[in-house]
């Protein structure tokens, strides 16, 4: 190629740069990914968060003992508002569905069955990493039950 030319050698150096962006993007994108499968539970960061404190704060024997149980109840509560959002999302999901379904034709329907469990199966085929930080035990909803109301036109 002849480089006498400047738009040339500025279109070259525009598709370096746009390469290795585009490398970049993907190495962080996978490097984040991986990390973030290993969050600790929320026990773990605790139990660190904890030991940080006491030491740095100097906790007596007496103020770790009142203070441990404190932190103990507040990472069951955070616990139980996460399964709570789990559950209340499962439910809007399932809401979803069903309320789309249910302005399908019993063609388009069938389609759509088909297609939610398509996408189930391929959650279900995910590994807790791919999955990210939403937790293994939760699964996208039921199909939603199918509906008698009469087809739009």
């Amino acid at each position: 190629m002849n480089m006498n030319k400047p738009w040339q050698v500025c279109l070259v150096l525009i598709a370096i740069f746009a390469a290795g962006g585009i490398s970049g993007g993907l190495v962080a994108y996978r490097v984040a990914r991986r990390n973030a499968a290993r969050l600790p539970t929320p026990e773990a960061w605790m139990a660190r968060r904890f030991d940080q404190m006491a030491r740095e704060l100097s906790l007596t024997p007496g103020q770790k003992a009142r203070i441990e149980p404190i932190l103990k109840r507040d990472i069951e509560e955070l616990g139980k508002l996460r399964r709570q959002w789990f559950r209340t999302s499962r439910e809007i999901l399932e809401r979803k569905e069903s309320e789309i379904a249910a302005e399908l034709t019993p063609e388009q329907r069938t389609k759509y069955e088909q297609f939610l469990k398509e996408r189930r199966e391929r959650f279900r085929r995910m590994t807790p990493e791919q999955r990210g930080p939403t937790g293994a035990d939760d699964e996208p909803p039921p199909p939603p039950p199918p509906t008698e109301k009469a087809p739009r036109t």
